[in-house]
């Protein structure tokens, strides 16, 4: 497959790979042999990752799981070349990987090789702020690190039998798949600021009516929903990683009510944003 493939970060234990295919017709690959395990997020495009008598419909809000030691193809089914993030982990970190989740079916049965799921807006953020970090060099080792632990964590939670939404047909993604694709990234970069469904719309080319209705059946959330678990999930992360006041973490990620921030917060993560913190193993 013809693509550019950068090494964006390295760490003891995994890689963060950035992939971007070159390929502009619509053609499968010629089989590829997978080495390690990975998690790749979809960043752009739509491709079918095909793999021992499955096709995985893969878009922007998707992720793909992968375990070593299988072949696949790739089918685009996209004008736009597609574009992922993948976090490729060492052989022997996959080990340890499976004797903590080798429980999980995904690990137990030896004819599943690959899985997809589809992200929730915290998943996306945590991709996107894992990015972030890399690319101005503003995030330690360590906190990278812990970061991407989480993003283990929270994909292999979500784990289950793939279903593709036949909702998202074929028509609804060469129309639209780009809209949501641009909505995502513009919530991402500006949840800090006070946005409106009509600048998102506007930004994204379509009626405010339309985009609330597409958004929605591509992410599984009303966009309002989607910026609110963002902004909660920055939150959450300034807790975590700073010693910024509470009320500093809720301006900082766009809330302008700390009542509001306090009863959001602990309705997401059942306690108050204080408690949180104090509940973080030093």
């Amino acid at each position: 497959m013809e693509a550019d493939i950068h090494t964006l970060y390295t760490s003891g234990f995994y890689r963060v790979i950035d992939f971007k295919c070159r390929c502009t017709d619509c053609r499968t690959s010629k089989p590829e042999y997978s080495e390690s395990f990975s998690i790749s997020y979809v960043r752009k495009g739509n491709f079918l990752f095909n793999v021992f008598r499955h096709a995985l419909d893969s878009y922007s809000g998707c992720v793909l799981v992968t375990k070593p030691g299988y072949e696949r193809t790739v089918t685009h089914t996209h004008e736009v070349p597609d574009e992922c993030t993948i976090f490729d982990f060492r052989n022997d970190f996959h080990a340890a990987l499976v004797d903590q989740y080798g429980n999980l079916p995904f690990f137990r049965n030896p004819d599943l090789h690959s899985t997809l799921i589809r992200t929730t807006p915290e998943m996306e953020f945590l991709h996107h702020h894992i990015l972030r970090l890399i690319l101005t060099q503003a995030g330690s080792k360590l906190e990278i690190d812990n970061l991407v632990l989480e993003v283990i964590e929270k994909t292999l939670a979500r784990i289950g039998d793939y279903t593709p939404d036949h909702r998202i047909n074929l028509r609804l993604k060469k129309n639209h798949l780009i809209t949501i694709e641009t909505a995502k990234a513009y919530i991402t970069e500006n949840f800090c600021n006070d946005i409106s469904l009509l600048e998102i719309a506007r930004h994204c080319c379509v009626s405010p009516f339309h985009f609330s209705r597409i958004f929605k059946t591509f992410t599984g959330e009303p966009p309002h929903r989607f910026l609110l678990s963002v902004r909660l999930k920055n939150a959450e992360l300034l807790l975590k990683n700073s010693n910024l006041p509470v009320a500093d973490a809720a301006f900082s990620s766009g809330f302008n009510s700390i009542e509001y921030f306090t009863s959001a917060f602990r309705q997401r993560y059942h306690c108050p944003p204080a408690a949180y913190r104090k509940s973080i193993p030093a």
